[in-house]
């Protein structure tokens, strides 16, 4: 570590604008508790939490029913539940500034780990900008993604301390969304395991899909909810509502660490530039694209109508 970062650490940097983000959602929070005058703005703060908190609602044998007031149906995977219920149980009043500070304290150790594990500066600046980005919507929608970044993380730097089943146990507990799934092929990719290396994520991960199995008709429901396409959010193709539910802003926040591993396995300088340029633009170009023209455009059309 240089001088200069000893003295001006960058991540610093990072971790207080997480921390200014919370506060400012705190009080943005606090505000249209007092003043819900804008419906728009109001009906949206904390909207993906109390969809969460429904959906527990409906116990885990009806897991994968539609819930009101969503246009969405649950798509976890069934263990969501029980990871869930213990916020389920407060008052929602307590569980959602629980939940802040649940998402500040993970993504503030994964920050500060970050450094320790990933030597490259400049990877590191673009890991922390992307995760902030995301950790902004995910915040203020009141979200779950810092959960899938949090047991990445941690999955990996098990990896690389060998600890191999405490990896592959982690990932899994990210897998309650199934994105998460890209993880594998990102080390596989970036030579982080061997295809040996599998059994020790798919292992624990098949004890975890053997009730799907023995109850077949509830694995149809969740794979069906998965196809579910939403016609209020749409863009030039009618299945981008499907992509929108993949890859949104607040997914950036793994998203930036799925390309930091990446990157991290690329000794060649000019080859790191180009992967990195060429990453950058794509993240870029599609997440522009599906916000405005996908989401937000959609989203204001229908509050002028309404």
């Amino acid at each position: 570590m240089s001088n200069d970062e000893q003295e001006y650490p960058f991540h610093l940097i990072f971790i207080i604008s997480l921390i200014i983000i919370t506060i400012i959602l705190t009080i943005i929070r606090i505000f249209l508790y007092f003043n819900d005058s804008n419906y728009f703005i109001y009906s949206r703060r904390d909207y993906d939490f109390i969809i969460l908190r429904e959906g527990i609602h409906n116990g885990l044998i009806n897991f994968y029913d539609p819930i009101e007031g969503s246009a969405w149906p649950p798509y976890y995977l069934y263990f969501w539940y029980f990871m869930f219920y213990p916020i389920y149980l407060l008052p929602i009043e307590i569980g959602l500034y629980l939940w802040d500070i649940l998402r500040l304290i993970s993504v503030v150790y994964v920050f500060f780990k970050a450094k320790e594990l990933f030597e490259n500066r400049t990877d590191l600046i673009i890991f922390y900008i992307l995760s902030c980005i995301g950790y902004s919507v995910d915040a203020y929608f009141n979200n779950v993604n810092f959960l899938i970044l949090f047991f990445l993380f941690n999955s990996y730097l098990a990896l690389k301390m060998d600890k191999k089943w405490v990896a592959g146990i982690l990932f899994n507990l990210a897998t309650f969304k199934i994105n998460a799934f890209v993880f594998l092929p990102v080390l596989l990719i970036g030579k982080k395991i061997k295809f040996k290396d599998l059994i020790y994520y798919l292992v624990p991960f098949f004890i975890v899909f053997i009730p799907y199995i023995i109850f077949p008709n509830y694995f149809m429901q969740m794979v069906t909810n998965w196809g579910h396409s939403d016609e209020a959010v749409e863009g030039i193709l009618r299945f981008e509502s499907m992509f929108w539910k993949a890859l949104q802003p607040s997914h950036l926040m793994f998203i930036g660490l799925l390309l930091i591993i990446f990157l991290d396995g690329i000794t060649d300088f000019k080859r790191k530039k180009i992967y990195r340029i060429s990453s950058l633009s794509a993240i870029v170009i599609y997440y522009v694209y599906i916000t405005i023209v996908v989401f937000v455009i959609p989203v204001l059309i229908l509050g002028i109508v309404t």
